[in-house]
Order: C-alpha cells, then sequence, then structure tokens
C-alpha cells in the first residue's frame, strides 16, 4: 500500500503517517519505480495504527506506545495479565484526573477573585 492508501484508509494525514514511521510505531519499505522512490506499506500497518489509537485512548503518549506494541508483540498477554495492565492504568489516568481537577479548582478560585473584583470597583462607580 502506498502512503496516501493507508492514509485514507486510517484516516490520518500522509504527513501522521510518515510521523508515526519517523517515531518507530509502524515501517515502510522503499519501492523504486524509474526514477521515483516511494514508500510501500504493509496493510498491517493499519492494525497498527489502530492499536495506537486504542492506546491513545487509553492516556499513553505516541512516546510510550512504541515500547508497549514491541512488548505487546513479543508476548500474549493472558487476560490475567492485560487485566493488571489496564487496572495500572486506570491508576495513573485517576492520577492525571485528580491534578486536573486540583487546575480547575485553581481556575474557579482564580475566576471568582476577579469577578467579584470587577463588581466591588463596577459598585464603586455608581
Amino acid at each position: 500500500m502506498l502512503i496516501s492508501e493507508v492514509a485514507r484508509i486510517a484516516g490520518l494525514s500522509k504527513d501522521g503517517v510518515r510521523h508515526y514511521e519517523e517515531i518507530g510505531l509502524i515501517a515502510s519499505t522503499e519501492r523504486r519505480a524509474g526514477s521515483r522512490v516511494y514508500r510501500e506499506y504493509d496493510p498491517a500497518v493499519l492494525t497498527t495504527i489502530e492499536k495506537v489509537r486504542q492506546a491513545q485512548r487509553l492516556g499513553f503518549s505516541l512516546k510510550e506506545i512504541g515500547p508497549l506494541l514491541k512488548a505487546h508483540g513479543a508476548a500474549n498477554l493472558t487476560p490475567e495479565q492485560t487485566v493488571v495492565f489496564l487496572e495500572e492504568r486506570l491508576d495513573v489516568i485517576r492520577g492525571k484526573l485528580k491534578v486536573l481537577q486540583e487546575v480547575e479548582a485553581f481556575i474557579k478560585t482564580k475566576l471568582d477573585h476577579y469577578k467579584r473584583e470587577k463588581l466591588s470597583r463596577s459598585d464603586k462607580k455608581i
């Protein structure tokens, strides 16, 4: 498959496909056609791209996904190992949620402060 076909089927831009390849998530082979060189992708990259997207939905960054793909490809996880893995990931996500909730509370506090300050200034003008 050529990059345009992979991009179309996967719902990525060509630059997105190239980026995945640059960081080692997918691979291609060179194919020459006259003086031009094309990159050819095995259809299996579509499955890999879907796994990448699933991992992103679980909160992994692209940088974290590469080693996970290699580990997953090297070993078939048992259902028990999968449960442990997902529970660990859930803990990480809960930690991120806690931090986001703290940021939200901070922003709300600041927003309330500035709204009260604005109201008190407008009351003085009357």
